[in-house]
């Protein structure tokens, strides 16, 4: 998009933005005008998708219907059902921002026919494997009656990569469009490591987030590597022994960190000084989050963790540091 893009998407890539993705909005308002355009948008949509689904007060079918519908407006344009639907549907959200997402959902739409067409093809792509993955998460765990667990580590696998590791490579494809030669590896190369650091920020998530998930029947962790860490009987919530729990968790968050040094491969790999900086605002935070989760009490519960105010603070001055200087060392 243009370096002064019009009022109407400054009216979402501002204040609205800003309300729905709290410290992600640093990066993506850093980002060099010729690309902030498409990922802003497409994150605003792909939010907007993402509401759809995890409203729990709503029956999983009705968000799968919508969900498609989603999916058919980003080929056909929305229609005004769909509109209508998803302004009826934001009434149940609670969230003020992601509320008003939902009700200017006609306005995202517009934006993303303002992209170029190549920028356009390539956000909604992204957008459908999101879509893939939030189906899938719904038809794996339709409700909160009942704990369910992926099977197994291959399902894990698909799905993070289908909702943050397509990410990573969308978000590589469109700056390589938008500002050739702005990394120092091949393209090819950038793509599996923005893919592989997309997956590593949402095995984080997935482990930060795992006491909650467990409260509306969902678990991210593998059955079969619980099963193999001793876990005898059901996966059930809250657990009589957590050590099995720990022992898979703690796999996951080495596999997390392994992912993440790949972020500071990609990291290291753009020369433009706001590249980096927005690249390193999640992979620091996601180091973070990291040490919290490695402080914990490790045969007890796992409880959530945040990064707080000040720690994010912290991040922005780290980062920008480095994005400036070029020297950027993993944590």
């Amino acid at each position: 998009m243009s370096e002064n893009p019009p009022p109407d998407a400054r009216s979402l890539q501002g204040p609205l933005l800003a309300a729905v993705s709290r410290s992600f909005y640093l990066s993506l308002r850093f980002l060099p005008p010729p690309v902030r355009g498409a990922l802003s948008v497409g994150y605003l949509l792909a939010r907007a998708a993402d509401t759809m689904a995890d409203v729990e007060a709503s029956p999983a079918a009705e968000r799968l219907g919508l969900l498609a519908q989603f999916r058919t407006a980003l080929t056909d344009g929305p229609d005004a059902e769909f509109l209508n639907r998803a302004r009826a549907f934001a009434a149940k959200v609670d969230h003020s921002g992601e509320r008003e997402l939902l009700e200017r959902l006609a306005e995202c739409f517009g934006q993303l026919g303002k992209l170029t067409a190549d920028a356009q093809e390539k956000t909604r792509t992204v957008l459908g494997h999101i879509l893939d993955g939030m189906t899938l998460d719904l038809r794996r765990f339709p409700d909160a009656a009942q704990l369910r667990s992926l099977r197994s580590d291959a399902e894990l696998e698909e799905y993070t990569w289908l909702v943050a590791g397509a990410v990573g490579e969308f978000w590589t494809a469109i700056c390589a469009a938008g500002l050739p030669g702005v990394f120092t590896r091949k393209e090819a190369e950038m793509t599996a490591l923005g893919g592989r650091f997309g997956q590593g920020l949402q095995l984080i998530n997935i482990l930060r987030d795992q006491a909650g998930d467990a409260v509306i029947g969902r678990c991210y962790l593998p059955a079969e590597w619980l099963l193999a860490a001793g876990l005898s009987g059901e996966v059930v919530w809250p657990a009589t022994d957590w050590r099995p729990w720990q022992t898979v968790r703690q796999e996951l968050i080495s596999r997390a960190r392994h992912y993440l040094k790949d972020g500071w491969t990609y990291a290291a790999s753009q020369r433009s000084i706001r590249l980096r900086f927005a690249t390193l605002m999640p992979l620091l935070i996601g180091e973070g989050t990291l040490q919290q989760m490695e402080s914990l009490p490790p045969d007890g519960p796992p409880v959530a963790v945040k990064v707080t105010r000040p720690e994010v603070k912290r991040h922005v001055r780290r980062a920008l540091w480095m994005a400036l200087t070029g020297r950027i060392n993993p944590c």
